[in-house]
């Protein structure tokens, strides 16, 4: 055999022996490699689609970032201040708006109220979960996400969590209006940069 041909039979052998690994390596981590890598792509997509508008749009949404992934399959609720009570806001069987009379929370003490508006003390949710549909398309059971909470055009921020249960204590002066709509927006983000938005709305009377 030739100098040539025993080269030439060497970069074969290698380029199997990578390909062998390059398998394996796939076989053993695609679950946690198929979401980045089609995060990538979808990144891609949404650059061409901003910065030369050839695309259609709906690569906006593109599956790699998982929007939509989390779903609340118990309760969210509302933490008043000096009052040990948690009203539900939203729960799967009842998602519309929620009417809640400060007057009927508990008949040891009543929450805060200055200047029409009621004071909160804590947003929390109960069984916060990746949905299955989310699960099938390769997301994994990852429950860690970062969340954002909206009240009436105010933002809060809170770090990650990754567990199901989630309690997010709001800074000094966090109210509601009493006797109006007011308007809860609750996102999450999961790991890939896909959001799930919940919008609630919360009725507050005192009578």
């Amino acid at each position: 055999m030739t100098n040539g041909s025993s080269q030439g039979l060497f970069v074969v052998v290698a380029i199997v022996i990578f390909g062998i690994f390059v398998f394996i390596s796939y076989l053993l981590f695609k679950d946690t490699l198929k979401p980045s890598l089609a995060n990538i792509y979808c990144d891609a997509f949404e650059q061409v689609s901003g910065n030369t508008h050839l695309l259609d749009g709906n690569e906006g949404n593109c599956e790699g970032k998982f929007h939509n992934s989390f779903e609340v399959k118990g309760y969210i609720g509302i933490w008043f201040q000096n009052v040990y009570a948690v009203p539900d806001i939203w729960t799967p069987d009842n998602t519309g708006m929620r009417t809640i009379n400060l007057k009927k929370l508990s008949s040891v003490s009543m929450p805060i109220i200055e200047d029409g508006y009621v004071l909160i003390d804590a947003i929390s949710d109960n069984n916060v979960g990746v949905k299955q549909e989310a699960i099938d398309k390769g997301f994994g059971n990852n429950q860690n996400r970062s969340t954002t909470i909206d009240i009436n055009g105010v933002s809060y921020r809170f770090s990650e969590v990754s567990y199901g249960n989630g309690y997010y204590k709001l800074s000094e002066g966090a109210r509601m209006k009493v006797n109006a709509i007011n308007h809860i927006k609750i996102t999450y983000t999961n790991v890939h940069g896909g959001k799930t938005t919940y919008n609630i709305q919360v009725r507050i009377i005192n009578e």
